[in-house]
């Protein structure tokens, strides 16, 4: 089925730098914005190099570079940037791990995650839209901070599927480590990508540090508060207490629980929330696929509740989705250190070169998408989509390490966004377009303010 075709929407984007950035110039840039280092070249070419000395750094886009990185060579390029940054939080979890360590833990995982065990959370994701909804019917016709909103409600989600507990504490726990993270991810980012010492001093360290530290001991307490409870939950906690190594049958201590509830938290709340808040945000300035949406829903589901059975029929929903994780990929940036000496056809790839792939340009790039910054979700339709070479469009990633939760992500945002416009429409406010801005995960510069009006 095809929507009525909208007016061309360009929403805000990055303006990249006409020539690659170099020195303090590059540093100061970064710190405020990563993405916007990326020059114009990665937008229209294959490979950039950003810079040489102590650690050189090359940005690819070609999707052959790419699949070389992830999956044909992905021996020789490996994590070490981001097990760098994120390991004084995720620990050794599936995220920043590698080799057999990596393995294990993603095929113990990997039960949890099939489509026939994930359409029983459904109803979780529909009460989480629903309680949203039911705040902002304390303020009709209100303007909401949708970015905020869409993070409190992905966490409910994780509280009920992952992360469920007692302890009235956790909540706050999460946020402020969560957010001193995310403030200072820029930093960590820099240090990991740029080879910087690890003794050299980084901004917000010691107050991540403490949060952090906060963080992983009220998750172990939760492991022991469940450990203690008899009663039987069939939850993603549950299940991952109960999952074992399919070759030795070894289950994961409480470290490892801890390392990859966070993993699962991390990356299963913030980059929902973030998707939910870029496309309420496309809907609020494309009154058109709001209204195709709604109509579908309404066909769709008849008036009633989302349920399981209506997902895979939410055909337009999910192109809005994707569209939108195409204009504003949840991570904006992925990252690999060569660790032997290669090349990308006639360009030499030197171990210990740190190899980016900037998602946020290669979404964009004018020569693989046709007029690549417009909201245009028919990009999306199934004949089409088909089209789209794999690693082109990577919003979960690719490869033996994609997300491993891509699943359940796409069915929660499924359905959280079509119970929402259910009961909801959104307006942006004139004069606060938003700037991306890569903070670990892509976040709204200056937050997401829209009005919101409820029918019902």
């Amino acid at each position: 089925m095809q929507a009525t075709p909208a007016p061309r929407l360009v929403p805000p984007r990055i303006v990249p730098p006409a020539q690659p950035l170099q020195g303090l110039a590059f540093f100061a840039r970064f710190v405020r914005n990563p993405i916007a280092v990326v020059p114009q070249a990665a937008y229209d070419g294959d490979l950039v190099a950003m810079m040489r000395g102590r650690t050189p750094i090359v940005w690819i886009t070609a999707p052959a570079m790419i699949k070389t990185v992830l999956l044909d060579e992905r021996e020789k390029f490996l994590k070490l940037a981001q097990i760098r940054l994120l390991s004084p939080l995720l620990g050794k979890g599936i995220l920043t791990s590698e080799g057999a360590d990596w393995k294990w833990q993603r095929q113990a995982s990997a039960p949890m995650f099939r489509p026939q065990e994930l359409a029983g959370f459904v109803p979780t994701f529909v009460r989480a839209a629903q309680a949203v909804i039911e705040r902002w019917r304390a303020l009709p016709g209100a303007v909401q901070p949708i970015d905020r909103d869409m993070t409190e409600a992905t966490f409910e989600v994780i509280s009920a599927t992952l992360l469920p507990s007692a302890d009235q504490g956790m909540p706050q726990a999460i946020e402020l480590s969560t957010g001193l993270f995310q403030r200072s991810g820029a930093w960590g980012q820099l240090y990991a990508v740029a080879n910087l010492p690890k003794w050299l001093p980084q901004p917000g360290r010691r107050s991540m540090a403490r949060a952090i530290g906060a963080l992983r001991s009220a998750v172990l307490a939760l492991i022991a508060e469940r450990r203690a409870d008899r009663a039987a939950k069939d939850d993603l906690l549950h299940r991952l207490m109960q999952a074992r190594d399919p070759d030795t049958g070894q289950t994961m201590n409480d470290e490892q629980l801890v390392d990859n509830l966070l993993t699962f938290y991390l990356a299963g709340h913030e980059t929902t929330a973030k998707a939910l808040t870029w496309t309420l945000y496309l809907l609020a300035r494309s009154p058109e696929w709001t209204r195709a949406l709604e109509e579908e829903i309404a066909r769709v589901t008849g008036g009633s509740e989302v349920t399981a059975r209506h997902i895979e029929q939410l055909v337009l929903t999910q192109q809005v989705l994707k569209e939108s994780m195409r204009l504003y990929p949840p991570v904006p940036l992925m990252t690999r250190q060569a660790v032997a000496d290669t090349q990308f056809g006639a360009h030499p790839i030197r171990a210990g070169t740190s190899v980016v792939m900037p998602i946020y340009a290669i979404h964009r790039h004018a020569k693989r998408w046709e007029d690549p910054d417009a909201f245009d979700p028919t990009r999306f339709a199934p004949q089409r989509e088909a089209a789209i070479p794999r690693y082109q469009y990577m919003p979960f990633g690719a490869g033996p390490r994609i997300c491993i939760g891509m699943g359940f992500a796409m069915l929660e945002a499924t359905a959280m966004l079509a119970t929402m416009l259910r009961h909801a429409t959104f307006a942006a406010i004139p004069g606060r377009d938003p700037t991306p801005v890569a903070r670990v995960t892509l976040i709204p510069g200056g937050g997401m303010p829209l009005q919101v009006r409820l029918r019902h």
